[in-house]
């Protein structure tokens, strides 16, 4: 506002009723800012000037009036405050609160991109004021950074949503100060249905537009940055908006997918109230996983599934009992029922076993098994030994010789030496049966005639 003389006059010579000028803080579409002095009340405020160039415009003081009325009717914490409203020699000014700080447009171009957690941060403040707003039945319609403030109180961001001129009532004529088919807001963030019609804008309107600002501070620049105006506002009436974590790759994704409903092109797509979007906001927050619970996820995604292999396959239906059907595992691939598990089979071990003996026990049964095997193991070969020498004929005697009586075959088929008596041959006691043990042959090779001749003189001598 260079046009201004006011601007360049002392600062200790201007003065707008009882309100003394010291500053210039800013500039924007309808006038200035500036810092200034309440001497009746003893505190600074912001004065918000209408320039002579604006004030001529059909409609212009018809809305900076209209602002006046909307802020005074708005107290919020994330809301800048209305104290006066006049008109000094012509010159029209609102007297606001003084926000000591910045607007969030150049907090943007100073960090490029912000943290996802301060972006949610600043988004929940400024959605707050949108809810207030909407329960006074308001519609700012030009939610863009350069009209959110931020100072700091307590040591904590706050944010201040500013500038109510383009407001618009929702349900009273009166405050309608655009007429039908006109464009009124900021192209860069405002939605596909304001910009068709500003009448059509509704509180919906606002969260596509905070949805652009948060979009801005993730990403360090508007979805739709290039083009000219008119290219712009057809991009944000068919354009998908790209993704902001291929801009950012900071951005989680619950955060993402919170922005790309904000930014839905069909106000019915989008959150309808900001106190929805909050509860986005904040139930997004809380469940977005740690570290330490995603982990703690793997490990209990790893024990069940270890689990699930030790135990039964529940899926598998039950076989009758006549034709058990094998279980087949996770690496296991079906085969054909069968009545008996074959000899290679690894079958389980009894359930006594799986859980353990005491060792003394185990060490006894071992004992015992070895005892059992050498007595088998003795038994086998002096039953074998007796037969091979009952079939083993006498070299020299001729094959063709005639049998005597006492060389009869025994009824178990072997050959009684003779001499031999029931009581001292085994194949001749009643029902006995000479076992043919598979290890005769072994301890056949090592036996020569001489040994076998001598061991049936042995028996033979006994008998007598």
């Amino acid at each position: 506002m260079d046009s201004d003389p006011a601007s360049k006059r002392a600062p200790h010579d201007i003065r707008l009723g009882r309100y003394q000028v010291i500053r210039h803080l800013a500039t924007g579409g309808m006038g200035a800012v500036y810092l200034a002095r309440d001497p009746q009340r003893g505190r600074d405020v912001a004065i918000k000037v209408l320039s002579g160039d604006t004030a001529n415009r059909p409609g212009a003081v018809d809305r900076f009036r209209a602002e006046a009325v909307h802020a005074a009717r708005l107290r919020h914490e994330n809301i800048v405050s209305l104290y006066d409203f006049g008109e000094y020699q012509g010159v029209y000014f609102l007297v606001l609160e003084y926000v000591d700080g910045t607007d969030l447009h150049e907090y943007i171009s100073r960090k490029q991109r912000l943290d996802p957690q301060e972006a949610r941060f600043i988004t929940a403040q400024a959605a707050k004021a949108l809810h207030h707003a909407h329960k006074q039945g308001l519609v700012h319609r030009d939610i863009k950074p350069s009209n959110l403030l931020l100072a700091r109180k307590d040591g904590q961001l706050l944010v201040k949503l500013s500038d109510f001129g383009l407001a618009r009532q929702v349900d009273d004529e009166s405050f309608r100060v655009t007429r039908e088919g006109t464009t009124v807001g900021t192209v860069d963030y405002m939605s596909p249905e304001q910009g068709r019609d500003s009448r059509a804008a509704d509180i919906r309107s606002d969260i596509y537009s905070l949805g652009c600002t948060l979009f801005h501070m993730l990403a360090g620049q508007a979805p739709f940055p290039e083009g000219g105006l008119t290219e712009r506002l057809y991009k944000h009436m068919t354009e998908e908006p790209p993704d902001v974590r291929d801009l950012n790759p900071r951005v989680p994704e619950w955060l993402a997918k919170v922005l790309r409903r904000m930014l839905a092109k069909e106000p019915a797509d989008r959150y309808q109230t900001p106190k929805e979007l909050l509860k986005a906001l904040v139930r997004g927050e809380s469940e977005a996983p740690s570290r330490e619970d995603v982990l703690r996820s793997l490990a209990d995604l790893e024990l069940a599934e270890t689990r699930k292999k030790k135990s039964p396959d529940t899926d598998t239906p039950a076989t009758p009992p006549t034709a058990p059907e094998r279980r087949v595992g996770p690496t296991q691939r079906p085969g054909p029922a069968r009545q008996e598990p074959l000899p290679n089979d690894k079958a389980e071990p009894p359930a006594w076993l799986s859980k353990g003996l005491p060792s003394s026990l185990l060490l006894a049964a071992v004992a015992a098994g070895v005892i059992a095997l050498a007595i088998l193991l003795a038994l086998l070969l002096l039953a074998g030994e007796g037969k091979d020498n009952g079939q083993q004929k006498d070299p020299g005697e001729k094959p063709d010789t005639p049998k005597t009586p006492s060389e009869s075959p025994d009824q178990s088929g072997g050959i009684v030496p003779p001499g031999a008596t029931a009581a001292t041959w085994p194949s001749l006691r009643a029902g006995a049966v000479v076992s043919r043990h598979p290890l005769k042959r072994a301890f056949r090779s090592n036996r020569s005639p001489t040994r076998q001749r001598g061991l049936s003189a042995s028996l033979a001598g006994a008998s007598g």
